[in-house]
């Protein structure tokens, strides 16, 4: 039976500074939006140039006046999550794999990819968190990878790269991706890879209820995101198929600092 932690609803993660690592504009309020909103921060957006929606809308025929269109109106999107839940936003301004000639779940190349990202992202946390010191003054959490996007996965894997610096600056938890760990055996083998990927060195998971009147919250806080939901999201998507909780609630894993000065594994 997995261990693991179950956080009170009244409860918050101790820490001033809290980071959130979003591939794209949506994944932290699909994964996180309930613990973001309690604690506020600091919302880190990575692939922001894109050329994806789910709804039909009349768009440019012109390929990169689509792209402008379809980026600004998540953007804008994503504005609405951030004041909600009074988080500073922060775009590096990466192009989605579709840009680039990739599937979004092509790994072509991927470690290409990882090292662009590690060298604009490095910088951008470093700007935010405190000094080196007390690593528990601060937070910073990363998608886990699951479902297997190229743009998790490489988010993923800079993390990984840059953990040793990080770990005297922050402490480093993974978040579970939503809608994709929603699904049991795509959860499952994420699981498997993160935990292979930062050498067994992760904490049983906290689960973070959300009852009440926060169920209805994080629903609306989703449904912001109307560019990117071909129906009416369902609660049955944005829960972790965990099978350690009932009811909607998010994950995390924290990493232990004791991987410090293990080699990654990419």
């Amino acid at each position: 039976m997995t261990r693991r932690t179950v956080m009170p609803a009244d409860r918050e993660f101790k820490g001033g500074v809290h980071v959130y690592l979003s591939p794209h504009y949506d994944d932290v309020c699909f994964s996180l939006a309930h613990l973001a909103c309690r604690q506020g921060g600091d919302l880190v957006n990575l692939f922001t140039l894109s050329r994806y929606v789910a709804v039909d809308m009349e768009l440019p025929a012109d390929g990169w006046a689509r792209v402008g269109v379809i980026s600004r109106l998540r953007q804008q999107e994503d504005q609405l999550f951030a004041h909600a839940a009074r988080l500073t936003r922060h775009d590096l301004g990466l192009w989605e794999p579709a840009l680039l000639g990739h599937g979004p779940f092509d790994l072509t190349s991927l470690e290409v990819e990882v090292a662009a990202l590690s060298a604009r992202l490095m910088p951008c946390i470093l700007s935010i968190l405190p000094g080196e010191g007390d690593s528990r003054t601060a937070s910073l959490y990363c998608p886990m990878g699951i479902g297997g996007h190229r743009n998790h996965l490489s988010t993923l894997l800079a993390v990984r790269r840059m953990y040793d610096a990080l770990r005297h600056r922050c402490t480093v938890f993974l978040y579970e991706d939503l809608h994709y760990a929603s699904v049991p055996r795509a959860r499952q083998e994420g699981v498997r890879r993160a935990t292979q990927l930062f050498a067994g060195s992760l904490l049983p998971p906290t689960v973070l209820p959300i009852i009440s009147d926060d169920v209805e919250r994080k629903m609306q806080l989703i449904s912001l995101y109307a560019s990117q939901h071909a129906h009416a999201p369902r609660i049955v998507d944005f829960t972790p198929a965990s099978g350690i909780a009932s009811g909607l609630h998010e994950i995390v894993w924290q990493v232990s600092p004791s991987i410090g000065g293990q080699k990654s594994r990419d």
